[in-house]
């Protein structure tokens, strides 16, 4: 079991410098503004936590977050519409991947890998995954993969 503590001064920096880098400051100023907690591995941060729930990890390949339902949250409500955001058709059962077919928008700026927030067109979230195509791509890519979906909000399938 690792241990969860308060991050220090340092560590609040790097994971305000890690969320500048792959949103924006007001996404990261929105995440330092709340009471965090660190879990460390191989004295790195890896799990970032708020109120004893884990909301965001460290990737060690490429050092940016993987988000979850609740800092998903957090990215909405901090960045202005259609930022981090995949808009997708209701109805669907999104289990693995969201499809070019089923998109009603996204955000243009999305680059693959990056992670985006699944939407549908009420504004309430599906889903967290990574993008796999630009996303201005994303409508015009049919059949194709367009997200891969790491967390589903729906049902409570996957997550």
């Amino acid at each position: 079991m690792m241990k969860i503590v308060e991050p220090s001064e340092s560590q609040l920096e790097t994971i305000k410098a890690i969320l500048s880098y792959q949103f924006d400051s007001r996404v990261a100023d929105a995440f330092i503004k709340k009471p965090l907690k660190i879990s460390m591995r191989l004295g790195k941060i890896r799990y970032v936590y708020l109120e004893e729930k884990r909301i965001m990890t460290l990737r060690p390949t490429d050092f940016g977050f993987t988000l979850d339902i609740e800092s998903g949250k957090i990215v909405l409500e901090n960045s202005e519409y259609p930022k981090y955001r995949v808009v997708v058709k209701e109805g669907v059962n999104y289990l693995g991947d969201v499809m070019g077919i089923d998109v009603i928008d996204a955000d243009p700026s999305i680059k693959p890998g990056d992670e985006v927030v699944i939407i549908n067109n009420k504004g309430e979230i599906v889903g967290i995954g990574k993008a796999r195509v630009p996303g201005f791509m994303m409508k015009s890519i049919g059949k194709g993969e367009a997200v891969r979906i790491r967390k589903v909000l729906k049902n409570g399938q996957k997550g």
